[in-house]
């Protein structure tokens, strides 16, 4: 809560500062009001724990998974799957593990505007509110997404395996859809000290230091995997393994500021402001899964194939009769998160 208590304290001082009569020997202007616009670069945080729900058994001596993507139900299923073929090459699925239990949402560098008000209080020291308003893009790490095509490739392959033993016709399918590079806003509100290092001349640098509270918004990325098998006709068999997956932080966080800088006065009373102010906050960011097996059958009276091959079987009960999952956390963040935004304004005194 030190940011904000900081930032509350700030704000008042500003306003009392300013409902004070002005010495009657001086007559520089007390406010400086600026509008800025530049750049915003996240120095994104991979550090974080994480861990799986359960996504499969074994029950009765046969597997009962909620999923073969990833998890329990993966590893079975690839036990099986090595223990029937003697590890042949395609026999396996290549789990999602790794990249949801890690950090896999990088944050791209954007633009970033806003305003400043600033209130002397003596020659050295000021005061400073300030709005500023990042806009990027959050997308998937390399590693993540090639971490999804394995997966989604390696589903198709190794269930076409498993079910070639079938005495009746058998199709798998696996399909990724990815909402990438999200547009994402920041809203950054902040109380400051602005700390001026010299008072003469046209060139006045400062240091500058507060907190205060960032608004996070925007839309977030996501991907789901989903894998089909049908087997048999006329009498069918169908099954559907959904896993969908999408990144997520708090809606607000509270930041410490740090930056510098300097004015340069063009007149009295206009200028020019070139600022680096970098905000610290906690690192909120989470993935979040969600599964949904689907078993199914269709026939006109002709008797449902079953398909035995170790303890993976086929049928109108198996495999995919797991429980659901909704909204799984897989990897919390943590550490502190740095923003840097360097920007070039115009200011005014009044």
């Amino acid at each position: 809560m030190a940011p904000i208590r900081l930032a509350l304290y700030l704000v008042p001082i500003a306003i009392l500062a300013a409902g004070q009569k002005a010495s009657a020997q001086s007559t520089e202007p007390k406010w400086d009001v600026q509008g800025y616009a530049g750049i915003a670069v996240t120095n994104d945080q991979v550090n974080g724990s994480g861990s799986l729900p359960t996504t499969g058994t074994i029950l009765q001596g046969m597997m009962s998974a909620s999923t073969l993507y990833f998890g329990d139900g993966a590893r079975l299923f690839n036990q099986n799957q090595s223990v029937v073929l003697g590890g042949q090459t395609g026999s396996t699925i290549v789990p999602l593990d790794p990249i949801l239990v890690s950090s896999a949402i990088r944050r791209e560098r954007g633009a970033s505007f806003g305003l400043r008000l600033e209130r002397r209080l003596n020659r050295r020291l000021a005061i400073e509110v300030a709005g500023d308003c990042s806009v990027d893009h959050l997308a998937f790490t390399p590693v993540a997404l090639t971490g999804l095509e394995a997966t989604r490739g390696s589903f198709t392959t190794a269930l076409e395996r498993a079910l070639a033993i079938s005495p009746v016709t058998a199709a798998v399918t696996s399909i990724t859809t990815v909402n990438d590079h999200q547009t994402a806003v920041q809203l950054f509100t902040t109380g400051t000290l602005v700390v001026t290092l010299k008072d003469t001349g046209r060139m006045i640098p400062y240091v500058a230091g507060g907190g205060g509270v960032v608004f996070n918004g925007g839309n977030t990325p996501s991907a789901t995997l989903v894998g089909n098998y049908q087997l048999g006709s006329p009498a069918q068999l169908l099954g559907t393994d959904t896993v969908a997956w999408r990144y997520a932080e708090n809606a607000r966080a509270e930041v410490i500021s740090a930056g510098a800088g300097f004015k340069y006065l063009m007149t009295p009373k206009w200028g020019i402001r070139i600022d680096g102010r970098t905000h610290f906050y906690k690192n909120s960011t989470a993935n979040l899964v969600d599964v949904t097996p689907k078993l199914a059958a269709e026939s006109t009276g002709q008797p449902f194939p079953l398909v035995n091959s170790g303890s993976l079987q086929f049928f109108t009960t198996a495999p995919l009769n797991g429980a659901p999952v909704v909204g799984a956390t897989t990897f919390n963040g943590s550490g502190v998160q740095a923003h840097l935004v360097l920007s070039v304004g115009f200011f005014r005194r009044f």
